[in-house]
C-alpha cells in the first residue's frame, strides 16, 4: 500500500534525524535555529512547539490528518500547541476569518513552526508571509498546494494532493473503462473542487475546464453539477435527489464523480438497481471501503490524509533542528492520489483499521 511506503519513508527521515542528533555531542555543534541554542540532548527531546491550523472539522477525514500530526509529534518528541479546525460539524462552510485569526494568534504566541491549510489564499497568504518573514517556518497542508500560493505564503512546501492532477487520474480511469460522459458533482464552493473537475475534463481531452449546464448525449464530456442543497454534505439524501433528477434528464451520462463520500453514499443508494453508471468519489472512509469491496463504487481517490498531518511535523522538526534543512523546493510534496479499487482495497482497509486512512 502506498501510504505504508511513504510512512516508512517518513520514519526513515525521523530515524536519520535522531542519528544525526545522537552523534551531535561529538561531531556537530547545535543548530543556531534551536531555541536557546540547546544541546544535542535537548534537540533529541525536541524543544519546539508547532501549531496545526486548518479549515477542517473533526470528522472522519480531518481526524485522520490530526492523528498523523499527533503521531509525528510523539515520534519526534515535539509539542503541538494547538490542533485547530475552523469548521464545526454541521457548518456549511469553513470559517476562513476564524482560521486566519488562529494563525495570527499562534504567531503572537511565538510558536516554532506552522502547519496550515491555506484555504483562502487572498486572506491568509499575507498573514503566513509575515510569519515566515519573522522567522517562523511554514508548511502548508491540504489546501494551497499551488506553486504560486506556496511562494506568496512564504511556505517551504505544501503537503497534499494536487487537485487537478488527482482529477486527471480519475478521468484517465474513466476513459480506460469507456465511461467518458462524466458528471462531476460539486457540493460546496472551493477552487480545489473546481480543480478536481477540471482535471477530469483535461484527461478526457475536452479542454481545460469542465463545462456547466446540460450534459451531452455522449462523451467524451465532463459536466459540472453544483448542488443547490444547503450544507449538501450533511444532507446526502436531498443531494442525491438532485443528482438522480439530473441523471434522469441526461441519460447519456455514464459516470458520476462526487467530491465528497457522503454525497457518493446518497447517490449510490438512490441509483436504480442494475444501473450501468460508474460511480466514484474522493476521500476514503469506511463506507467507501465497503462499497468498493461490494462493487457498488468503482474506485475512490484517496489523498492519504494521514501523511498530510504527519509529514509537516517531520519537515518542521528537520528545519528547526538541522540548520534550516528544507523539503519540497517551493513546490508540492504529493500525498496522492492513490486510486483505491478491488485490487488494493484490502491493504487500504488495514491502514484504515490502524486509523491511518
Amino acid at each position: 500500500m502506498a501510504i505504508n511506503r511513504v510512512v516508512r519513508l517518513a520514519g526513515a527521515l525521523i530515524a536519520s534525524a535522531a542519528i544525526v542528533v545522537g552523534c551531535g555531542s561529538n561531531t556537530a555543534t547545535p543548530s543556531p535555529a534551536a531555541s536557546g541554542g540547546g544541546s544535542g540532548a535537548a534537540s533529541a527531546s525536541c524543544p519546539y512547539k508547532f501549531a496545526v491550523i486548518t479549515h477542517g472539522d473533526t470528522g472522519s477525514f480531518w481526524s485522520v490528518v490530526y492523528k498523523g500530526a499527533k503521531d509525528a509529534a510523539a515520534a519526534t518528541g515535539c509539542t503541538l500547541t494547538e490542533v485547530y479546525g475552523s469548521q464545526q460539524q454541521g457548518q456549511a462552510q469553513p470559517d476562513d476569518n476564524a482560521e486566519n485569526q488562529a494563525i495570527q494568534d499562534a504567531v503572537n504566541q511565538k510558536v516554532d513552526g506552522l502547519a496550515v491549510s491555506d484555504h483562502n489564499p487572498s486572506l491568509m497568504n499575507p498573514t503566513l508571509a509575515a510569519a515566515a518573514k519573522a522567522g517562523i517556518p511554514v508548511v502548508l497542508i491540504n489546501a494551497g498546494c499551488d506553486d504560486a500560493d506556496i511562494a506568496a505564503s512564504g511556505a517551504m512546501t505544501c503537503v497534499g494532493q494536487p487537485e487537478a492532477f488527482a482529477g486527471k487520474q480519475a478521468g484517465a480511469r474513466f476513459m480506460a473503462e469507456q465511461a467518458n460522459n462524466v458528471l462531476c458533482v460539486i457540493h460546496q464552493s472551493g477552487q480545489n473542487l473546481l480543480d478536481r473537475c477540471n482535471g477530469i475534463a483535461q484527461a478526457l481531452g475536452t479542454g481545460a475546464t469542465c463545462s456547466t449546464g446540460d450534459a451531452p448525449a455522449s462523451g467524451p464530456a465532463c459536466t459540472e453539477l453544483t448542488l443547490s442543497v444547503p450544507n449538501a454534505a450533511s444532507n446526502p439524501s436531498a443531494s442525491a435527489q438532485q443528482v438522480t433528477a439530473y441523471l434522469q434528464a441526461h441519460p447519456g451520462v455514464n459516470a458520476v464523480m462526487t467530491l465528497n463520500n457522503a454525497i457518493a453514499q446518497g447517490v449510490q443508494s438512490a441509483l436504480p438497481s442494475g444501473s450501468k453508471i460508474k460511480l466514484a468519489t474522493f476521500d476514503l472512509n469506511s463506507w467507501d471501503i465497503s462499497a468498493v469491496k461490494a462493487g457498488t463504487i468503482d474506485f475512490v481517490v484517496d489523498q492519504q490524509q494521514y501523511l498530510q498531518g504527519y509529514l509537516p511535523i517531520v519537515f518542521l522538526q528537520l528545519y528547526k533542528a538541522h540548520y534550516g534543512a528544507s523539503v519540497g523546493g517551493g513546490t508540492t510534496v504529493p500525498t496522492g492520489p492513490l486510486l483505491v479499487d478491488k485490487t488494493n482495497v484490502s491493504n487500504v482497509e488495514a491502514g484504515a483499521a490502524a486509523g491511518e486512512s
